[in-house]
């Protein structure tokens, strides 16, 4: 679907020449990174920013939104929207502004013009998400102002000169909602983050079971698979563009990540495709095969083999219909942060999803501010882990 174009003029600050926001364009470029070079140094991580050939696909492609804030030649904000046509779903991400044209809410103006086109009745999209910073309350504020759903939090998820936390925050049309596959089936450590999710969006009570894993109380006795480590990038997208996920794959999702890391045991039986970045230590499961039956047994050796690289933090979403699943997970220490309704199309339907995350490095949380709803899920995952990283040390004595 071909973008519509979407433009404005806004008035400057006092004497100031007026300000226009409109699409970014490739002559943008070296300006769109001095931009982001005086707001985040030499930190910021985000490849599409940093990449000068990924930045031009992003700005000619349909399939983003860069919007840029532009006064007397100079970019002073910038913003991306992502869109999957065929899952219907958006990633909002990159935000920036010049500091000092901050009382301009230059943020809230780029993001409302695209949300208003892409949700519109018959657009291309149903929902759109954001991970937001929490080094201040404004992202936070921001999308809370422009109807986005407060959903959990993903725990020092990047490190670069710190921890970073992030939040996780999505816009929801009144048809996703009509989509959503109801009846979510949760193990019970997942049931507060579907409760603090559903009480902002009237959602029904979830069907809570317990179910037991194979490894639970005795996590050493988890065998690991031996797994070798390619990283050559082309070879490894075209790989999974051609691969059918199986297995408790057929139950994972990640969206607006592309696979550049594979682990895959020497006689090929599984084979996990992941998303990772070395500068800040972040990595995700992307999908994958295996003849394992029991998903805690990959899930721990990936733990293990990421621990081995250096990486800091590795993420995993799960469809929110399979406790059994959920439970391998926790079995794994991969601990639910997050519930995100709607968030994985199936045919017409929409169904939810549980992110779970396990972090290699004690907890920093020196440099968070979260406002409302988010310092309960943060209150949620950390009796979870307190229970799986400290308690349990405890009760196996």
């Amino acid at each position: 679907m071909a973008r519509r174009k979407i433009e404005k003029t806004l008035k400057g600050l006092a004497g100031k020449p007026d300000i226009t926001v409109r699409f970014a364009r490739t002559q943008d470029m070296r300006r769109i990174q001095i931009l982001y070079g005086e707001v985040y140094g030499g930190s910021y991580s985000i490849s599409l920013v940093t990449d000068r050939e990924k930045m031009r696909y992003a700005i000619e492609n349909d399939s983003y939104y860069w919007m840029v804030a532009e006064c007397e030649g100079r970019i002073i904000g910038s913003l991306v929207y992502s869109l999957d046509g065929s899952d219907r779903i958006s990633k909002a991400f990159g935000a920036v502004v010049s500091s000092e044209f901050r009382k301009l809410d230059l943020a809230h103006t780029m993001m409302e013009l695209v949300l208003e086109d892409i949700t519109r009745t018959g657009g291309p999209v149903d929902v759109v998400y954001a991970t937001i910073r929490t080094a201040s309350y404004a992202p936070q504020k921001l999308t809370e102002k422009l109807g986005f759903v407060k959903l959990g939090i993903f725990p020092n998820t990047h490190k670069v000169s710190e921890n970073e936390t992030h939040c996780l925050t999505a816009f929801f049309t009144g048809e996703s909602l009509k989509k959503r596959e109801t009846e979510p089936k949760l193990i019970p450590e997942a049931a507060p983050f579907y409760e603090l999710a559903r009480r902002q969006l009237g959602l029904e009570p979830p069907v809570i079971e317990e179910v037991r894993g194979r490894y639970q109380g005795n996590p050493h006795s988890i065998p690991l698979l031996p797994m070798e480590t390619i990283t050559a990038p082309a070879f490894i997208r075209n790989r999974f563009k051609n691969l059918k996920c199986n297995g408790f794959f057929e139950h994972s999702y990640m969206p607006f990540h592309e696979p550049n890391l594979l682990f895959i045991t020497p006689d090929q039986s599984t084979e996990v495709y992941l998303s990772y970045s070395q500068k800040d230590k972040y990595s995700a499961i992307v999908g994958g095969v295996t003849s394992e039956q029991d998903a805690t047994v990959v899930l721990e050796s990936v733990a293990r083999k990421i621990n081995d690289m250096n990486m800091a933090y590795i993420e995993l979403i799960l469809d929110a219909y399979t406790p059994a699943l959920q439970r391998e997970a926790m079995e794994a220490r991969y601990i639910p942060s997050a519930y995100f309704p709607c968030l994985q199309r199936s045919g017409n339907r929409r169904r939810d999803c549980v992110i779970f995350s396990r972090t290699f490095e004690v907890l920093d949380f020196r440099n968070v501010k979260l406002a409302s709803l988010y310092k309960d899920y943060l209150g949620e995952y950390l009796k979870l882990w307190r229970e799986y990283y400290i308690e349990s040390a405890f009760r196996n004595d």
